[in-house]
C-alpha cells in the first residue's frame, strides 16, 4: 500500500521517497521529483503570500494537471514497490503537497493512500 508521511519519521519507514524539491542531507529516502512543488510557489506560501487554497490550486494547476494519477501510481509502485511511503518536511496535520497528491491519487485511481500511523 502506497503511503505519506514525513522525513522526521523516515527512520521508522521502510520505503522512503522524496516528493520535495529537496531532501534532507540525511535522508536515506529515493527522489520521485515529478511530485515535487515549485520553489517559487513553496516560497511564497512560506511568506504568507499565498493561501493554503491558492496553493491547492497552482500546485494542482502547475503540477498535477500535467500528470495522470493512474500513471503515477503506476509508476511509483514500480520504481518503489507497492510499499513506498512518500515523503515532504511538514508533520502530520500540516499543511502539506504530500497530502494534496494522496487525494489527488485517490480520486484518480479509487485507491485510498492514508498517511503512515507510527
Amino acid at each position: 500500500m502506497i503511503t505519506t508521511s514525513y522525513f522526521a519519521r523516515e527512520k521508522n519507514i521502510a520505503n522512503p521517497v522524496c516528493i520535495a524539491q529537496v531532501k534532507p542531507s540525511w535522508s536515506n529516502s529515493r527522489e520521485y521529483k515529478k511530485l515535487a512543488p515549485p520553489w517559487d510557489l513553496v516560497d511564497r506560501y512560506k511568506k504568507g503570500l499565498v493561501t493554503q487554497q491558492k496553493y491547492i490550486e497552482e500546485y494542482t494547476f502547475l503540477v498535477l494537471s500535467r500528470l495522470n494519477p493512474v500513471e503515477v501510481l503506476k509508476e511509483i509502485k514500480s520504481l518503489f514497490g507497492e510499499d513506498a511511503t512518500l515523503l515532504c518536511y511538514e508533520k502530520a496535520g500540516d499543511f502539506c503537497h504530500r497530502r494534496i497528491v494522496a487525494a489527488w491519487i485517490e480520486k484518480g485511481t479509487g485507491v485510498v493512500v492514508p498517511e503512515l500511523k507510527f
